[in-house]
């Protein structure tokens, strides 16, 4: 074999080598992306808040080897360094592979329709680079074997310019393709005037109640419900597609929203007859910009409802109750957790909480009564069961029903579920909530349990201005309930130390660890028989402390 040939051989491997590892940062970057529901300015926004997670350092370096390679090429203008093309990849991909950050996913990256085309297309524009470099390279009358190296460097530190690239390729097939779903959506559900369809809306409490709604209809009525926390467009228009049957009655739908218009987009499609409006608060203050944008936001939902509509308000939350006294176009119904005055069409009184559940007392504006005792924990979901069995009264299921169903309930998974834990420990899982009013409820379950208790968490997300605030007054809270505090990344739960630590509590019973694992361990080696964990949120990997 010649040596020239040796020599394409050896450079076409190492090109390749270094593709790779250069597209297995790639997949991360996608991943990120996917997890930010393809959002470039979310995605930017992620990327520019540390410069090594679109270029990896070690990745870097190698390309800066590359480089110089190219260089000393261009200015010696010999071809006895173009041999060195091959070994120099080779080596700065195994040195970008060796120094690559390696963060585990919580959530996998998932390979939908769009994730392949997303990587196809990013792929291409890399090998684009490339190609066109080694096309530049041999044109004549002098062939400049830099510019291919220079090329590799290149393709091996724009990933994400690539799948920035490939998005915005993408976007005007992928919001054609969206828009004729949701449209087919919208004409099966205009041609089912006959289905009720119930809207369930709120910063917090949506998929909880809907769960519920769902439960103590279906006594009486055959319900289709969205999946899950299925609440955007084109989730809702599957369900329509796939989900939604002839002999259904009852559609509930959940609805969500990050920007003003998202809540009047899902009724357009959905036509809810019947709106529930949870709270109003905090969550993704980051996004709204305030809580007037997410209080406008939410109430869209009631804005869209019919003349012979039907809105339910939580009574308890001073902004529903205001939105409940300007609404003039439908009914109206409020719930309520032991009203002082007892002003509301629905309350609890009588509420007793515990390890093996929860029991109240119904009563209605009609006077109606009865005691009723379900599985779920915490005072929020008594209200969650509120907003529930007042659309359920409305529909004509009787109080006696209304308790056999309560009593069926069972905790959406991961939204303060309880879990045995080994050697005698009680797991409190409220991996999904994410603001203030949940973790505050969740903090209430957890000192109703006997026995040590525990809190793990990493803290929340998207408060934007208020988030040191909110962090500093959970510290204050968790005080006053936790006998041992163990925080998930040092940087964003700074001042739920500093909260805690004003409040009084312990310094050696306030933890902070890197990541969740470690947390797991220090549990294993402090809890007992008889302790009590409460797992609170679970940020997604966007948010992890690199």
């Amino acid at each position: 074999m010649t040596a020239p040939l040796l020599t394409v051989i050896a450079t076409l491997l190492g090109a390749l080598v270094w593709l790779g590892v250069a597209a297995l940062h790639g997949r991360r970057l996608l991943h990120i992306l996917q997890l930010e529901e393809y959002d470039l300015a979310r995605f930017w926004r992620w990327l520019r808040a540390a410069p090594e997670r679109a270029v990896p350092r070690a990745q870097l370096h190698g390309a800066l080897a590359l480089a110089a390679l190219g260089t000393a090429i261009a200015l010696t203008r010999t071809a006895d360094l173009v041999v060195l093309t091959g070994p120099v990849a080779l080596g700065a991909a195994a040195y970008a592979w060796h120094g690559r950050p390696r963060p585990s996913a919580k959530k996998p990256l998932v390979y939908t329709p769009k994730a392949l085309l997303l990587a196809a297309l990013a792929s291409a524009l890399a090998g684009a680079t490339v190609a066109l470099g080694a096309w530049s390279a041999l044109q004549p009358p002098e062939p400049r074997f830099s510019l291919f190296v220079g090329a590799l460097a290149l393709a091996g530190v724009l990933p994400a310019l690539y799948l920035t690239l490939a998005a915005l390729l993408l976007y005007p097939f992928q919001a054609a393709v969206k828009w004729l779903l949701v449209q087919h959506a919208a004409r099966r559900l205009r041609a089912r005037p006959e289905l009720l369809v119930v809207g369930i809306t709120g910063s917090y409490g949506k998929t909880s109640t809907k769960e519920i709604l769902a439960t103590l209809l279906s006594t009486r009525y055959r319900v289709c419900k969205t999946a899950g926390s299925v609440n955007t467009p084109v989730g809702i228009a599957r369900t329509v597609l796939r989900a939604l049957r002839p002999e259904h009655q009852v559609f509930v739908v959940e609805m969500g929203a990050y920007v003003r218009g998202n809540i009047r987009d899902l009724a357009r499609l959905a036509r809810p007859r019947i709106g529930i409006l949870t709270a109003i608060g905090e969550q993704h203050l980051e996004r709204f910009g305030s809580v007037e944008n997410i209080a406008a936001t939410k109430y869209e939902l009631i804005e869209a409802l019919p003349p012979d509509g039907l809105a339910v308000f939580n009574g308890d939350d001073p902004r529903c109750r205001a939105l409940a006294a300007q609404t003039r176009h439908v009914a109206v119904r409020t719930y309520r957790l032991e009203p002082p005055d007892g002003q509301a069409d629905l309350w609890a009184t009588a509420i007793r909480s515990g390890p093996q559940g929860t029991t109240f007392t119904l009563h209605t504006a009609g006077g109606g009564a009865i005691h009723v005792t379900t599985p779920l924990l915490g005072r929020h979901n008594v209200a969650n069961i509120l907003a529930a069995a007042t659309v359920a009264l409305e529909l004509g299921l009787s109080l006696e029903e209304l308790a056999g169903a309560i009593a069926q309930l069972q905790p959406v998974p991961h939204r303060l579920q309880l879990i045995p834990g080994q050697g005698g420990v009680t797991v409190i899982d409220d991996a999904y909530n994410a603001n203030p009013a949940g973790v505050r409820a969740a903090l209430a379950v957890l000192a109703e349990f006997p026995g040590r208790k525990f809190l793990v968490t990493p803290g929340l997300v998207e408060l934007g201005p208020l988030e040191a605030e909110r962090h500093a007054e959970l510290g204050r809270a968790a005080a006053a309930v936790c006998d041992y505090i163990i925080l998930v990344g040092r940087r964003r739960t700074a001042p739920i130390a500093a909260g805690a630590r004003a409040a009084g509590f312990p310094a050696e019973r306030l933890l902070t660890v890197a990541s969740l694992q470690e947390a797991t361990a220090q549990l294993g080696r402090l809890v007992a028989p008889g302790d009590v964990v409460l797992f609170e949120n679970d940020l997604p990997d966007q948010y992890s402390e690199e």
